[in-house]
């Protein structure tokens, strides 16, 4: 599961957030990635770091996953690694404490042509180290437990007085998957809502 990307071809590209083996049998060719599908951890969200951990990624983010944590601390140095990978290409990419982020040119020039040229760096970048750490530690902050996401969602828009208790978690679940809710979506509550409804880590 990867997280959501997209893109503007404009003075930045932005990206929202909202992701059996056999027994009894010898070979002389070892694995090319040892040990890497093999978790050591469980929990709520040990299937999606094994899902990871099973897409061939790199040693590097292989390492950093097979705990099935990811710390702020290894969030930043993932993010140092791709801001170092893109400056060898000439852009720079700014993270948002929301987790979003924006791509720039480092010399400040945004041809027409600046998202087909960009976005190819930036995904051989994010292959090298950043397939799905951020993503993984963005959806463990805002619900550690792995909550319903309709459940925690609805609670919290009621408490925000974004809607009434007639509001159903199935009428969310509806709205979600068409895209249109019945209150503005870009107001401060339910941004607070949609990125951080347990009240976890986000100041409003």
């Amino acid at each position: 599961m990867r997280r959501l990307r997209g893109g503007l071809a404009s003075a930045a590209v932005v990206c929202a957030l909202m992701l059996p083996g056999c027994s009894g049998v010898t070979t002389n060719s070892p694995s090319p990635h040892p040990g890497r599908s093999e978790l050591k951890a469980s929990g709520p969200w040990a299937d999606d770091f094994r899902a990871a951990l099973d897409d061939d990624v790199s040693d590097f983010e292989s390492n950093v996953l097979s705990d099935g944590v990811v710390t702020p601390e290894e969030l930043e140095a993932t993010h140092d690694r791709v801001q170092r990978c893109l400056a060898d290409s000439g852009f720079g990419i700014d993270y948002d404490a929301d987790g979003g982020f924006a791509l720039r040119a480092l010399d400040e020039r945004y041809p027409d042509d600046f998202f087909e040229r960009s976005d190819p760096v930036l995904r051989a970048c994010e292959q090298q180290s950043d397939e799905y750490i951020t993503y993984l530690f963005g959806e463990t902050r805002r619900n550690p437990d792995r909550l319903d996401e309709a459940k925690i969602t609805v609670s919290c828009l009621r408490t925000a007085g974004l809607v009434g208790d007639d509001y159903s978690e199935q009428r969310w679940r509806s709205d979600q998957s068409a895209g249109a809710f019945p209150f503005d979506e870009t107001a401060d509550a339910a941004v607070q809502c949609r990125l951080d409804p347990l009240g976890l880590w986000r100041t409003p």
